[in-house]
């Protein structure tokens, strides 16, 4: 009996430790360890609905005419046409901005103290503008374009820097030439 149970213990051992179906860990996929996608689920095809046309608006009722007829409105008179810009208008928007940015940069890194407030290069703006006798759209063109050199250099311009001082020089130089090279070719003989 001793020898039935001992064989029954062997078998029962070895059913045990004998492989059975592979464990999932052998075939886990280390470089592609995404889930399998999900089936395709088939929809019936849409119908295409044509919109309805808007329904029409009923017409209001005639109005009828007052007895005393008033006299037509007169158009307003015609705005003056401007004349074309100078054939140097974008040399002169470019001095504009120019002298802008010198109206920013000088009070930081050029001028003495008691003339740092910047009013020198509004003051020759205003010459300028006065100089050119332009419309209405020149000089906003004029003032526009000013107001961007003054603004960009203030936004990036807060002390004197090598920078700053650098670009002031370039500046300098840049609208004594736009400067001289608008009096030389364009100015009346």
């Amino acid at each position: 009996m001793k020898a039935v149970v001992k064989i029954a213990a062997f078998c029962a051992l070895a059913a045990a430790l004998a492989p059975g179906a592979p464990a999932r860990a052998q075939f886990f996929p280390f470089f592609d360890n995404r889930p399998p996608p999900p089936p395709l689920v088939v929809q019936p095809p849409r119908r295409i609905v044509p919109p309805k046309p808007p329904k029409p608006r009923p017409k209001p009722a005639p109005h009828k005419p007052a007895a005393v007829k008033a006299e037509p409105a007169k158009p307003a008179p015609a705005a003056a046409v401007e004349a074309a810009p100078p054939a140097y208008q974008p040399q002169l928007l470019r001095l504009s901005e120019i002298m802008g940015a010198l109206a920013a940069l000088d009070p930081l890194c050029g001028e003495p103290a008691g003339k740092a407030d910047g009013a020198g290069w509004r003051a020759a703006m205003q010459r300028l503008m006065e100089s050119q006798d332009a419309g209405p759209l020149q000089r906003e063109r004029l003032a526009g374009a000013y107001n961007h050199g003054l603004r960009g250099y203030e936004y990036f311009h807060r002390r004197c820097t090598p920078v700053g001082e650098l670009a002031r020089r370039r500046l300098l130089d840049e609208g004594e030439r736009l400067a001289r090279e608008i009096t030389t070719q364009y100015s009346e003989k």
